[in-house]
């Protein structure tokens, strides 16, 4: 930009530098031309008058002294008769004498000496003589290099001037650029807290908010799969510490009965414990199978009848209620709810076993549904040990258990309520846990679904 400005301003200052001389030049031989027609004038008379007084024809001494009166003015004097010199006080040289042939007069520039002279050369009204004055214009090229070191000066401050303006509005425009490219070398460095500010609502605020918005994007699928990898080492560190214990207790008990000396009793004590933990691994392999299966699984949403959903779960467990000594009391004030039936009766059954586990003997459990205002509520409610309240936040989460040695005796491998989560989320829903330690714990099942809310 700068340069193409400064060429078409060079161009533009040098087209008025011509033409002012150009101008100043025709002035020049404007006023040559005058001084030319009135010594022309003056000369012709003279001489006329000389000739009709005297009769002689010799003008040199009569034309050397009218040229004296001029001299003093640097004007210079040349007449010709027939081509034939008869006086001059000029500079004379060899070449063509462009002003000699002129009609009614002709105008020439020469360099004499390194100064510049004005020639005007016509004929004269007196008889055949021609006239030829010289005059330095020497102060023309004084103007014109005074013009030219005007001109470079300026041209010399202007492009300075123009070249700090346009190096500071360069500097102004393309500081959002900067801090933009900043901050994407920061995020690219890892820093994705950072962000990008640019103000304004131009092309470069605009881009800011989107690439901020990108970050946010990239930020948050980099944190999910941060959680998703430490969920996934949990998870793993979890099930081999699960596995790791009937594992060892199988390997210590078979070691047991191949070498040890035993009688009758000791020997179905190992084969009762070694069944116990091949179960608990059977149980484990498939609640596993089971959390796969959902995280993989698209659920069909379809009508369920609540109090046959809540039958049927009383009876699937009603060997541990009565193992127990317990009873479940139903009340169904909404009836219908849409979801998958063989998944809403694992997840309901996974949540009446915690409440048997966690109720003593004799107690009794409630199941509950009702209409709320963003839809239906199923509820599972006992009155046993409670859970904590640190822990209600993480209860869901894959083999976290409360009690640990409390797990190992009531077989628990802290699957059942990550399985309930997995379900709930398949249906769009939400899980609730309100629990207060040895009194009461409460899960609410929410179901909002487009289809609860039709409903």
């Amino acid at each position: 930009m700068l340069i193409v400005f400064l060429i078409a301003f060079d161009l533009g200052a040098y087209g008025l530098l011509k033409k002012s001389y150009q101008l100043n030049e025709q002035l020049d031989i404007s006023r040559g031309v005058s001084v030319y027609g009135s010594i022309e004038k003056s000369l012709s008379y003279i001489l006329r008058v000389y000739t009709e007084r005297t009769g002689i024809t010799n003008y040199e001494t009569v034309i050397a002294s009218f040229a004296a009166n001029y001299y003093k003015e640097d004007i210079l004097l040349e007449v010709y008769q027939a081509d034939q010199l008869i006086f001059s006080n000029a500079y004379q040289f060899v070449g063509d004498r462009a002003e000699l042939h002129g009609d009614p007069y002709q105008s020439v520039y020469r360099k004499m000496n390194d100064e510049l002279w004005l020639f005007i050369g016509g004929k004269m009204e007196f008889q055949d003589l021609r006239l030829v004055i010289s005059r330095n214009s020497d102060y023309l090229q004084e103007y014109y290099a005074t013009l030219r070191q005007y001109f470079i000066t300026l041209s010399v401050v202007i492009s300075l001037i123009l070249s700090a303006a346009l190096i500071f509005l360069l500097f102004q425009l393309t500081a959002p650029i900067r801090r933009l490219n900043k901050g994407v070398r920061a995020i690219a460095a890892g820093a994705y807290d950072r962000r990008v500010i640019v103000r304004g609502n131009d092309e470069f605020g605009e881009l800011a908010q989107d690439f901020n918005r990108m970050v946010d994007a990239v930020s948050n699928h980099i944190e999910t799969i941060k959680k998703a990898s430490e969920d996934k080492e949990i998870f793993i560190n979890n099930l081999t510490h699960e596995l790791k214990t009937p594992i060892t207790a199988i390997k210590g008990y078979s070691e047991f009965l191949n070498h040890a000396n035993y009688n009758e009793e000791e020997r179905r004590m190992a084969v009762h414990y070694i069944y116990e933990h091949i179960a608990r691994l059977d149980v484990l392999s498939g609640k596993m199978m089971q959390l796969l299966y959902l995280k993989s699984e698209e659920v069909a949403l379809e009508p369920v009848q609540i109090e046959n959903l809540f039958s049927y779960v009383v009876n699937m467990e009603r060997h541990h209620l009565e193992a127990k000594q317990m009873t479940i009391r139903i009340e169904c004030s909404a009836d219908e709810v849409y979801g998958d039936q063989e998944l809403l009766q694992s997840l309901f059954i996974n949540l009446v076993e915690n409440s048997i586990k966690a109720s003593s003997f004799g107690g009794e459990i409630q199941m509950r549904s009702y209409h709320y205002d963003e839809g239906v509520v199923l509820e599972v409610l006992d009155y046993g040990r409670g859970i904590p309240e640190k822990d209600i936040e993480k209860i869901t989460e894959a083999f976290y258990v409360v009690d640990r040695s409390r797990s190992k005796e009531l077989g628990g491998i802290g699957l059942g309520l990550s399985i309930c989560n997995q379900i709930a989320q398949l249906h769009h829903a939400n899980i609730q846990i309100d629990s207060k330690e040895n009194e009461y714990t409460r899960v609410s099942v929410y179901f909002t679904t487009p289809l609860q809310l039709e409903d």
